[in-house]
Protein backbone atom coordinates (compact mmCIF):
# COMPACT_ATOMS: atom_id res chain seq x y z
CA UNK A 1 0.00 0.00 0.00
CA UNK A 2 1.09 3.54 -1.30
CA UNK A 3 1.50 6.21 1.27
CA UNK A 4 -0.59 7.85 -0.84
CA UNK A 5 -3.48 4.69 -0.27
CA UNK A 6 -2.25 4.92 3.63
CA UNK A 7 -3.36 7.95 4.11
CA UNK A 8 -6.61 8.10 2.37
CA UNK A 9 -7.94 5.20 4.03
CA UNK A 10 -6.88 6.77 7.37
CA UNK A 11 -9.01 9.53 6.02
CA UNK A 12 -11.84 7.18 5.84
CA UNK A 13 -11.72 5.82 8.78
CA UNK A 14 -12.06 9.02 10.11
CA UNK A 15 -15.46 9.01 12.73
CA UNK A 16 -16.87 12.12 11.81
CA UNK A 17 -18.11 12.46 8.59
CA UNK A 18 -17.40 16.03 8.08
CA UNK A 19 -13.96 15.61 9.12
CA UNK A 20 -13.66 12.50 7.19
CA UNK A 21 -14.39 14.45 3.99
CA UNK A 22 -12.38 17.32 4.84
CA UNK A 23 -9.39 15.14 5.52
CA UNK A 24 -10.01 12.86 1.95
CA UNK A 25 -9.67 16.35 0.21
CA UNK A 26 -6.68 17.33 1.75
CA UNK A 27 -5.15 14.16 0.92
CA UNK A 28 -5.98 14.55 -2.38
CA UNK A 29 -5.05 18.08 -2.48
CA UNK A 30 -1.77 17.26 -1.47
CA UNK A 31 -1.58 14.33 -3.66
CA UNK A 32 -2.83 16.91 -7.02
CA UNK A 33 -0.12 20.03 -5.56
CA UNK A 34 2.95 17.48 -5.91
CA UNK A 35 2.10 16.62 -9.70
CA UNK A 36 2.07 19.87 -9.92
CA UNK A 37 3.62 22.27 -7.88
CA UNK A 38 2.38 25.67 -9.76
CA UNK A 39 -1.39 24.64 -9.42
CA UNK A 40 -3.28 26.08 -6.44
CA UNK A 41 -5.86 24.20 -5.32
CA UNK A 42 -9.24 25.29 -3.71
CA UNK A 43 -11.69 22.85 -1.49
CA UNK A 44 -15.67 23.80 -1.83
CA UNK A 45 -17.86 22.66 0.46
CA UNK A 46 -19.32 19.88 -1.75
CA UNK A 47 -18.38 16.27 -1.78
CA UNK A 48 -19.62 13.50 -4.16
CA UNK A 49 -21.89 15.54 -6.06
CA UNK A 50 -23.25 15.36 -9.39
CA UNK A 51 -22.52 18.44 -10.68
CA UNK A 52 -20.45 20.57 -8.05
CA UNK A 53 -16.53 19.79 -7.82
CA UNK A 54 -14.90 19.04 -5.13
CA UNK A 55 -11.20 20.92 -5.52
CA UNK A 56 -11.05 23.61 -8.19
CA UNK A 57 -7.71 23.87 -9.71
CA UNK A 58 -5.88 27.07 -11.04
CA UNK A 59 -3.22 28.40 -12.38
CA UNK A 60 -2.10 32.14 -13.62
CA UNK A 61 -3.14 32.74 -16.72
CA UNK A 62 -5.06 29.62 -17.21
CA UNK A 63 -8.72 28.79 -16.99
CA UNK A 64 -9.59 27.11 -13.89
CA UNK A 65 -10.38 23.07 -14.09
CA UNK A 66 -12.88 21.62 -11.90
CA UNK A 67 -12.22 18.24 -9.72
CA UNK A 68 -15.10 15.79 -8.61
CA UNK A 69 -13.95 13.17 -6.45
CA UNK A 70 -15.72 9.36 -6.57
CA UNK A 71 -15.42 6.73 -4.81
CA UNK A 72 -17.62 4.57 -6.41
CA UNK A 73 -15.37 2.61 -9.67
CA UNK A 74 -17.74 0.77 -11.72
CA UNK A 75 -17.92 1.53 -14.97
CA UNK A 76 -21.38 1.68 -15.29
CA UNK A 77 -21.52 4.12 -12.63
CA UNK A 78 -18.47 6.20 -13.54
CA UNK A 79 -19.61 6.29 -16.93
CA UNK A 80 -23.16 8.14 -15.75
CA UNK A 81 -21.10 10.21 -13.51
CA UNK A 82 -19.24 11.47 -16.46
CA UNK A 83 -21.69 12.31 -18.83
CA UNK A 84 -23.21 14.49 -16.29
CA UNK A 85 -20.15 16.93 -16.37
CA UNK A 86 -18.06 16.12 -19.38
CA UNK A 87 -19.36 19.62 -20.66
CA UNK A 88 -17.27 21.12 -18.52
CA UNK A 89 -13.68 19.04 -19.60
CA UNK A 90 -12.99 18.19 -15.51
CA UNK A 91 -10.66 15.55 -14.09
CA UNK A 92 -12.72 12.57 -12.46
CA UNK A 93 -10.51 11.36 -9.88
CA UNK A 94 -11.12 8.26 -8.46
CA UNK A 95 -10.38 7.41 -4.80
CA UNK A 96 -10.12 3.19 -5.98
CA UNK A 97 -8.28 1.79 -8.86
CA UNK A 98 -10.13 2.05 -11.93
CA UNK A 99 -9.68 -1.45 -13.46
CA UNK A 100 -11.26 -0.35 -17.00
CA UNK A 101 -11.82 2.34 -19.31
CA UNK A 102 -15.76 3.57 -18.91
CA UNK A 103 -15.07 6.33 -21.24
CA UNK A 104 -14.43 4.50 -24.58
CA UNK A 105 -11.18 4.50 -25.95
CA UNK A 106 -9.20 4.91 -29.22
CA UNK A 107 -5.99 2.89 -29.90
CA UNK A 108 -3.80 5.53 -28.26
CA UNK A 109 -5.63 4.99 -25.07
CA UNK A 110 -7.19 8.59 -24.94
CA UNK A 111 -10.69 9.21 -24.85
CA UNK A 112 -12.71 8.63 -28.93
CA UNK A 113 -14.96 11.42 -27.34
CA UNK A 114 -14.65 15.07 -28.43
CA UNK A 115 -14.24 16.42 -25.09
CA UNK A 116 -11.16 16.59 -23.01
CA UNK A 117 -12.05 14.85 -19.89
CA UNK A 118 -9.25 13.15 -17.90
CA UNK A 119 -10.47 10.20 -15.42
CA UNK A 120 -7.68 9.53 -13.23
CA UNK A 121 -7.26 7.31 -10.14
CA UNK A 122 -4.28 7.75 -7.52
CA UNK A 123 -2.49 5.40 -8.98
CA UNK A 124 -1.76 7.30 -12.55
CA UNK A 125 -0.90 10.34 -10.14
CA UNK A 126 1.56 8.67 -8.16
CA UNK A 127 3.23 7.68 -11.15
CA UNK A 128 3.63 10.61 -12.24
CA UNK A 129 5.41 11.87 -9.00
CA UNK A 130 7.50 9.69 -8.84
CA UNK A 131 8.79 9.64 -12.55
CA UNK A 132 9.20 13.39 -12.34
CA UNK A 133 11.92 12.61 -9.63
CA UNK A 134 13.50 10.09 -11.63
CA UNK A 135 13.38 11.73 -15.15
CA UNK A 136 12.54 15.51 -14.22
CA UNK A 137 11.12 16.64 -17.87
CA UNK A 138 8.61 14.22 -16.80
CA UNK A 139 7.21 17.36 -14.48
CA UNK A 140 6.32 19.33 -17.92
CA UNK A 141 4.19 16.55 -18.51
CA UNK A 142 2.10 15.84 -15.36
CA UNK A 143 1.99 20.17 -15.27
CA UNK A 144 0.10 19.39 -18.21
CA UNK A 145 -2.34 16.30 -17.67
CA UNK A 146 -4.21 18.91 -14.52
CA UNK A 147 -4.24 21.77 -17.40
CA UNK A 148 -5.12 19.98 -20.14
CA UNK A 149 -5.18 15.99 -20.09
CA UNK A 150 -7.81 14.00 -21.06
CA UNK A 151 -8.86 9.87 -21.23
CA UNK A 152 -7.83 7.50 -18.93
CA UNK A 153 -4.95 8.08 -16.84
CA UNK A 154 -4.47 4.99 -14.71
CA UNK A 155 -1.10 2.93 -13.45
CA UNK A 156 -0.23 1.57 -16.52
CA UNK A 157 -1.15 4.23 -18.38
CA UNK A 158 1.00 7.13 -16.48
CA UNK A 159 3.92 4.66 -16.57
CA UNK A 160 3.84 4.56 -20.58
CA UNK A 161 3.18 8.63 -20.71
CA UNK A 162 6.15 9.44 -18.50
CA UNK A 163 8.82 6.78 -19.97
CA UNK A 164 7.64 8.00 -23.60
CA UNK A 165 7.75 11.61 -23.03
CA UNK A 166 11.59 10.72 -21.44
CA UNK A 167 12.51 9.06 -24.03
CA UNK A 168 11.51 11.40 -26.81
CA UNK A 169 13.00 14.14 -25.00
CA UNK A 170 15.97 12.25 -25.21
CA UNK A 171 15.42 10.77 -28.58
CA UNK A 172 15.20 14.52 -29.60
CA UNK A 173 18.57 15.77 -28.35
CA UNK A 174 19.72 12.03 -30.42
CA UNK A 175 17.59 13.48 -33.57
CA UNK A 176 16.18 9.60 -32.80
CA UNK A 177 12.90 9.81 -34.69
CA UNK A 178 11.48 6.73 -33.65
CA UNK A 179 11.60 7.77 -29.76
CA UNK A 180 10.71 11.07 -30.52
CA UNK A 181 7.63 9.81 -32.77
CA UNK A 182 6.54 7.65 -29.96
CA UNK A 183 6.58 10.24 -27.44
CA UNK A 184 4.41 12.89 -30.14
CA UNK A 185 1.80 9.84 -30.83
CA UNK A 186 1.14 9.29 -26.52
CA UNK A 187 0.95 13.47 -26.27
CA UNK A 188 -1.33 13.83 -29.16
CA UNK A 189 -3.31 10.97 -27.56
CA UNK A 190 -3.46 11.92 -23.80
CA UNK A 191 -3.91 15.73 -24.17
CA UNK A 192 -5.84 18.38 -25.20
CA UNK A 193 -5.30 20.67 -27.90
CA UNK A 194 -3.36 23.54 -26.35
CA UNK A 195 -1.28 21.38 -24.07
CA UNK A 196 -0.36 18.87 -26.96
CA UNK A 197 0.69 22.34 -29.16
CA UNK A 198 2.83 23.21 -26.11
CA UNK A 199 4.61 19.93 -25.25
CA UNK A 200 5.25 19.46 -29.05
CA UNK A 201 6.86 23.17 -29.28
CA UNK A 202 9.14 21.51 -26.66
CA UNK A 203 9.74 18.56 -28.19
CA UNK A 204 10.21 20.39 -31.53
CA UNK A 205 12.84 22.93 -30.09
CA UNK A 206 15.04 20.44 -28.12
CA UNK A 207 14.64 18.56 -31.74
CA UNK A 208 16.12 21.99 -33.73
CA UNK A 209 18.49 22.77 -30.88
CA UNK A 210 20.16 19.50 -30.95
CA UNK A 211 20.70 20.20 -34.87
CA UNK A 212 17.71 18.97 -36.61
CA UNK A 213 15.17 20.60 -38.48
CA UNK A 214 11.25 21.94 -38.34
CA UNK A 215 10.53 19.33 -41.52
CA UNK A 216 12.33 16.61 -40.20
CA UNK A 217 10.99 16.13 -36.55
CA UNK A 218 8.46 13.26 -36.53
CA UNK A 219 4.70 13.91 -36.73
CA UNK A 220 2.35 15.93 -38.73
CA UNK A 221 2.00 18.54 -35.88
CA UNK A 222 3.12 22.03 -36.27
CA UNK A 223 6.09 22.35 -34.26
CA UNK A 224 7.09 26.04 -34.66
CA UNK A 225 6.69 28.82 -32.34
CA UNK A 226 8.16 29.82 -29.14
CA UNK A 227 8.76 27.74 -26.48
CA UNK A 228 6.19 28.83 -23.43
CA UNK A 229 6.99 30.11 -20.22
CA UNK A 230 6.53 26.64 -18.90
CA UNK A 231 8.95 24.92 -21.16
CA UNK A 232 11.56 26.78 -20.92
CA UNK A 233 11.35 26.70 -16.64
CA UNK A 234 11.40 23.08 -17.33
CA UNK A 235 14.73 23.22 -19.37
CA UNK A 236 16.24 25.45 -16.37
CA UNK A 237 15.50 22.67 -13.53
CA UNK A 238 17.25 19.62 -15.73
CA UNK A 239 20.63 18.33 -15.24
CA UNK A 240 23.17 20.51 -16.91
CA UNK A 241 22.79 20.52 -20.75
CA UNK A 242 26.93 21.49 -21.59
CA UNK A 243 26.18 22.40 -25.15
CA UNK A 244 26.93 25.83 -26.84
CA UNK A 245 24.89 24.96 -29.89
CA UNK A 246 22.00 23.32 -28.61
CA UNK A 247 21.71 26.46 -26.08
CA UNK A 248 21.97 28.94 -29.08
CA UNK A 249 19.37 27.44 -31.39
CA UNK A 250 16.94 27.51 -28.04
CA UNK A 251 17.34 30.81 -27.41
CA UNK A 252 17.35 32.65 -30.54
CA UNK A 253 13.72 33.28 -30.70
CA UNK A 254 13.96 34.67 -26.82
CA UNK A 255 14.64 37.97 -25.40
CA UNK A 256 15.47 39.87 -22.38
CA UNK A 257 11.69 40.44 -21.33
CA UNK A 258 10.92 36.71 -21.80
CA UNK A 259 13.52 35.22 -19.67
CA UNK A 260 12.84 38.49 -17.01
CA UNK A 261 9.16 36.43 -16.56
CA UNK A 262 10.38 33.03 -15.74
CA UNK A 263 10.83 31.40 -11.89
CA UNK A 264 13.64 29.35 -12.06
CA UNK A 265 15.86 28.25 -9.28
CA UNK A 266 19.07 30.76 -8.03
CA UNK A 267 21.73 28.54 -8.69
CA UNK A 268 20.75 27.15 -12.57
CA UNK A 269 23.48 26.09 -14.22
CA UNK A 270 20.94 25.94 -17.44
CA UNK A 271 20.40 29.30 -17.09
CA UNK A 272 23.89 30.01 -17.57
CA UNK A 273 24.41 28.19 -20.48
CA UNK A 274 21.56 29.88 -21.98
CA UNK A 275 22.20 33.32 -21.35
CA UNK A 276 25.76 32.71 -21.91
CA UNK A 277 25.09 31.44 -25.68
CA UNK A 278 22.88 34.29 -26.55
CA UNK A 279 24.55 37.21 -25.54
CA UNK A 280 24.67 38.28 -28.96
CA UNK A 281 20.63 38.27 -28.85
CA UNK A 282 19.61 39.71 -25.36
CA UNK A 283 19.47 42.96 -25.53
CA UNK A 284 19.06 45.90 -22.60
CA UNK A 285 18.54 49.34 -22.30
CA UNK A 286 19.76 50.56 -18.80
CA UNK A 287 21.43 48.57 -15.88
CA UNK A 288 21.27 49.28 -12.19
CA UNK A 289 24.56 48.04 -9.98
CA UNK A 290 23.86 47.55 -6.29
CA UNK A 291 26.33 46.87 -3.72
CA UNK A 292 25.82 44.15 -1.06
CA UNK A 293 27.61 42.59 1.45
CA UNK A 294 30.09 39.77 0.43
CA UNK A 295 28.60 36.24 0.91
CA UNK A 296 30.59 34.28 3.58
CA UNK A 297 30.87 31.47 0.73
CA UNK A 298 31.25 33.06 -2.21
CA UNK A 299 34.27 31.56 -4.36
CA UNK A 300 36.24 32.81 -6.90
CA UNK A 301 34.57 29.95 -9.50
CA UNK A 302 31.36 32.00 -9.18
CA UNK A 303 32.35 35.09 -9.30
CA UNK A 304 29.51 36.24 -11.48
CA UNK A 305 26.04 34.18 -12.36
CA UNK A 306 23.20 34.98 -13.82
CA UNK A 307 20.25 34.85 -11.73
CA UNK A 308 16.39 36.33 -12.09
CA UNK A 309 15.44 38.45 -9.13
CA UNK A 310 12.12 40.54 -9.02
CA UNK A 311 11.19 39.75 -12.68
CA UNK A 312 14.60 40.95 -13.52
CA UNK A 313 17.64 39.07 -15.27
CA UNK A 314 20.89 40.23 -12.92
CA UNK A 315 24.67 39.46 -13.21
CA UNK A 316 25.03 38.68 -9.53
CA UNK A 317 28.86 38.64 -7.64
CA UNK A 318 30.06 38.48 -4.00
CA UNK A 319 30.21 42.17 -3.93
CA UNK A 320 27.73 43.51 -5.93
CA UNK A 321 24.59 42.70 -8.58
CA UNK A 322 23.84 44.21 -11.47
CA UNK A 323 20.14 44.26 -13.32
CA UNK A 324 18.94 44.74 -16.42
CA UNK A 325 15.82 45.84 -18.17
CA UNK A 326 14.30 46.87 -21.43
CA UNK A 327 13.96 50.30 -19.74
CA UNK A 328 15.42 52.28 -17.11
CA UNK A 329 11.67 52.26 -15.21
CA UNK A 330 11.72 48.56 -15.57
CA UNK A 331 14.81 48.45 -13.38
CA UNK A 332 12.49 47.34 -9.96
CA UNK A 333 15.52 48.07 -7.13
CA UNK A 334 16.25 51.89 -6.10
CA UNK A 335 19.08 53.26 -6.78
CA UNK A 336 21.67 53.13 -4.01
CA UNK A 337 22.88 57.50 -4.00
CA UNK A 338 26.89 58.48 -3.98
CA UNK A 339 28.66 61.76 -4.73
CA UNK A 340 30.25 60.09 -8.78
CA UNK A 341 33.88 59.21 -9.07
CA UNK A 342 37.05 61.96 -9.64
CA UNK A 343 37.69 62.43 -12.99
CA UNK A 344 41.42 60.47 -13.01
CA UNK A 345 39.14 57.17 -11.88
CA UNK A 346 37.08 57.29 -14.66
CA UNK A 347 39.87 57.91 -17.24
CA UNK A 348 41.45 54.71 -15.68
CA UNK A 349 38.47 52.54 -16.05
CA UNK A 350 38.00 53.59 -19.54
CA UNK A 351 41.40 52.90 -20.03
CA UNK A 352 41.37 49.78 -18.57
CA UNK A 353 39.02 48.09 -21.06
CA UNK A 354 40.01 50.55 -24.03
CA UNK A 355 36.09 52.30 -23.50
CA UNK A 356 35.98 55.92 -25.61
CA UNK A 357 34.05 58.20 -23.51
CA UNK A 358 32.95 60.98 -25.94
CA UNK A 359 30.93 63.39 -23.33
CA UNK A 360 31.23 63.64 -19.49
CA UNK A 361 29.90 66.02 -16.89
CA UNK A 362 31.81 67.22 -13.80
CA UNK A 363 30.34 69.01 -10.91
CA UNK A 364 31.63 70.45 -7.56
CA UNK A 365 28.87 71.89 -4.53
CA UNK A 366 28.98 75.02 -6.56
CA UNK A 367 29.95 74.64 -10.53
CA UNK A 368 28.91 72.00 -13.27
CA UNK A 369 31.24 71.46 -16.25
CA UNK A 370 29.79 69.81 -19.23
CA UNK A 371 32.93 68.76 -21.44
CA UNK A 372 32.70 67.27 -25.22
CA UNK A 373 34.52 67.63 -28.71
CA UNK A 374 32.64 69.17 -31.34
CA UNK A 375 32.75 65.46 -33.10
CA UNK A 376 32.24 64.00 -29.96
CA UNK A 377 35.62 62.26 -30.62
CA UNK A 378 36.99 60.28 -28.03
CA UNK A 379 38.10 62.77 -24.74
CA UNK A 380 39.62 60.59 -22.45
CA UNK A 381 43.31 61.15 -23.48
CA UNK A 382 42.38 64.95 -23.94
CA UNK A 383 45.02 67.01 -22.61
CA UNK A 384 42.91 70.37 -22.50
CA UNK A 385 40.39 68.11 -20.75
CA UNK A 386 43.06 67.23 -17.73
CA UNK A 387 44.24 70.98 -17.76
CA UNK A 388 40.89 71.87 -17.01
CA UNK A 389 40.38 69.62 -14.31
CA UNK A 390 43.16 70.29 -12.54
CA UNK A 391 41.70 73.45 -12.11
CA UNK A 392 39.00 72.09 -9.88
CA UNK A 393 39.43 70.91 -6.40
CA UNK A 394 39.22 67.76 -4.93
CA UNK A 395 35.28 67.67 -4.17
CA UNK A 396 35.00 67.67 -7.91
CA UNK A 397 33.10 64.54 -9.29
CA UNK A 398 32.09 63.29 -12.53
CA UNK A 399 28.43 62.82 -12.39
CA UNK A 400 27.66 61.50 -15.94
CA UNK A 401 29.79 60.20 -18.72
CA UNK A 402 29.00 58.92 -22.35
CA UNK A 403 30.73 55.84 -23.47
CA UNK A 404 30.47 55.09 -27.32
CA UNK A 405 29.65 51.06 -28.26
CA UNK A 406 29.17 49.33 -31.16
CA UNK A 407 30.61 52.32 -33.15
CA UNK A 408 28.18 55.47 -32.41
CA UNK A 409 25.57 54.11 -30.03
CA UNK A 410 25.49 56.23 -26.48
CA UNK A 411 25.54 54.64 -23.04
CA UNK A 412 24.86 57.29 -20.46
CA UNK A 413 26.78 56.48 -17.12
CA UNK A 414 25.09 57.91 -13.88
CA UNK A 415 27.52 57.41 -11.76
CA UNK A 416 25.69 58.81 -8.54
CA UNK A 417 22.99 56.20 -9.26
CA UNK A 418 25.37 53.40 -10.70
CA UNK A 419 22.77 53.29 -13.52
CA UNK A 420 23.47 53.32 -17.08
CA UNK A 421 21.00 53.74 -20.13
CA UNK A 422 20.79 54.07 -23.89
CA UNK A 423 20.33 57.36 -25.08
CA UNK A 424 17.22 58.36 -26.77
CA UNK A 425 15.86 54.15 -27.83
CA UNK A 426 19.62 52.83 -28.10
CA UNK A 427 20.04 48.84 -26.77
CA UNK A 428 22.61 47.02 -26.49
CA UNK A 429 23.80 43.17 -26.37
CA UNK A 430 24.25 41.99 -22.83
CA UNK A 431 27.36 40.70 -24.72
CA UNK A 432 29.02 44.23 -24.44
CA UNK A 433 26.70 45.78 -21.89
CA UNK A 434 27.96 43.66 -18.96
CA UNK A 435 31.72 44.25 -19.04
CA UNK A 436 31.05 47.77 -20.15
CA UNK A 437 28.84 49.10 -17.69
CA UNK A 438 30.41 47.34 -15.00
CA UNK A 439 33.80 48.13 -15.83
CA UNK A 440 32.91 52.09 -15.78
CA UNK A 441 30.25 51.59 -12.69
CA UNK A 442 32.25 49.82 -10.56
CA UNK A 443 35.84 48.95 -9.59
CA UNK A 444 36.56 46.15 -10.51
CA UNK A 445 39.43 44.14 -9.07
CA UNK A 446 41.68 42.02 -11.69
CA UNK A 447 40.05 38.94 -10.65
CA UNK A 448 36.71 40.48 -11.60
CA UNK A 449 37.96 41.50 -15.34
CA UNK A 450 39.00 38.31 -16.17
CA UNK A 451 35.39 36.63 -14.76
CA UNK A 452 33.99 38.91 -17.30
CA UNK A 453 36.21 38.21 -19.93
CA UNK A 454 35.44 34.08 -18.87
CA UNK A 455 31.95 34.70 -18.54
CA UNK A 456 31.76 36.57 -22.13
CA UNK A 457 34.32 34.04 -24.08
CA UNK A 458 31.61 33.19 -26.65
CA UNK A 459 30.51 36.62 -27.49
CA UNK A 460 32.24 38.99 -29.99
CA UNK A 461 31.35 42.06 -31.83
CA UNK A 462 31.99 43.23 -35.14
CA UNK A 463 31.38 46.21 -36.19
CA UNK A 464 30.93 48.24 -39.49
CA UNK A 465 29.79 52.09 -40.40
CA UNK A 466 25.83 52.32 -40.53
CA UNK A 467 23.95 53.24 -43.35
CA UNK A 468 21.68 56.29 -42.72
CA UNK A 469 18.54 54.24 -42.05
CA UNK A 470 20.58 51.70 -39.84
CA UNK A 471 21.43 53.62 -37.16
CA UNK A 472 19.30 51.79 -34.30
CA UNK A 473 20.26 48.37 -35.76
CA UNK A 474 23.03 46.48 -33.92
CA UNK A 475 25.43 44.59 -35.71
CA UNK A 476 26.64 41.85 -33.59
CA UNK A 477 28.08 38.03 -34.46
CA UNK A 478 29.00 35.00 -32.92
CA UNK A 479 31.87 33.80 -32.33
CA UNK A 480 32.86 30.00 -31.35
CA UNK A 481 36.73 31.48 -30.70
CA UNK A 482 36.65 32.60 -27.42
CA UNK A 483 37.90 36.38 -26.79
CA UNK A 484 41.08 37.80 -26.15
CA UNK A 485 41.56 39.29 -23.04
CA UNK A 486 42.06 43.19 -22.84
CA UNK A 487 43.20 43.05 -19.80
CA UNK A 488 45.39 40.34 -20.20
CA UNK A 489 46.77 42.04 -23.24
CA UNK A 490 48.01 45.07 -20.84
CA UNK A 491 49.15 42.53 -18.75
CA UNK A 492 51.33 40.67 -21.23
CA UNK A 493 53.24 44.25 -22.52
Amino acid sequence: MTDFSSALHAAFDAPDPRDAVNRIKSVVAHELSQTDSRATVKKTDFFNHTFAPDLVLSWPNERERFVFLKSDTRPAILRDDVEAIRKHDPIVFALDPVNENPLGADELGGTSRDDDTLLADSRGMEVLIQSRHNEPVVGLASSAVLQGGRGLLTGREAETMASSVAAGFNGAQRLDAGATGTAVAQIAGHFDKRRTARLLRFLGAVWVGSGGTPASFPGEQDVTGDLDGAALEFLMELPPIDDFEFWRRIGRPLTLESISQLSVEADSENLQYLVGSNLDMLLARACRVIEHQQELDASEDSAFRWRLERQMLCLHSPRFTTYFAGKVDELKVEPQDGDGIALHELLRRSEQRRIPISELELATPTRTVSYATVNRDDISHDEELLRLSATFSSTAHVQTAVASLLGSRPLVCDFPHRTAKGRTAARFPLGTLAPVALSLLTSLTMEEHHALDRLTRYYREEQREAALFEMDEIHVRQSLRPLESPVGEQEDI
